[in-house]
């Protein structure tokens, strides 16, 4: 597939997004209701398999595209070795800790959708959500020569 092809394919995820975003703001950055979470500057923390799952649906796409073109694009962190994009780690939100299975999207993707299409003028916040610092190592190791996740990201 082309890179034209794979940018059209973005554009459509992106307006879709938005729109969603547009009906039910509550779809990002609320702990707890959510798909995804801003963590830090640079990423959100999505939810498998839902984030593909709301994504496929909002963009119109098969959920099998949704990610190759995520994985192909790099708006998906994936693992340097095998190019699994999903990880299982251990995150604290109103003093208790969830184990969840989880994507990192840029957050350049979901926040150029929501300023283009979702109406959003400014900056996107941070998440209360936080990792646990004890995921720190994993996650770098995970993250490869990415930028790394911020000290933000992470809580005791």
């Amino acid at each position: 597939m082309s890179l034209k092809d794979y940018q059209s394919r973005i554009d459509r995820l992106q307006k879709g997004l938005g729109k969603a975003f547009i009906e039910n703001p509550f779809i990002l950055n609320i702990p707890g209701k959510s798909i995804a979470l801003k963590v830090d500057p640079y990423y959100y923390v999505a939810f498998e398999p839902g984030f593909t799952d709301n994504l496929s649906r909002f963009g119109v796409m098969l959920q099998k595209n949704v990610r190759d073109t995520l994985v192909r694009t790099g708006n998906l962190v994936t693992d340097h070795e095998s190019r699994n994009p999903l990880i299982k780690i251990r995150m604290k939100w109103d003093e208790r800790s969830y184990l969840m299975n989880v994507c990192f999207v840029e957050s350049e993707f979901i926040d150029q959708s929501l300023k283009m299409y979702g109406g959003v003028v400014g900056d996107i916040g941070l998440s209360e959500l936080r990792i646990l610092e004890t995921e720190r190592e994993r996650l770098d190791k995970f993250f490869g020569e990415r930028t790394l996740l911020k000290s933000v990201a992470f809580t005791e």
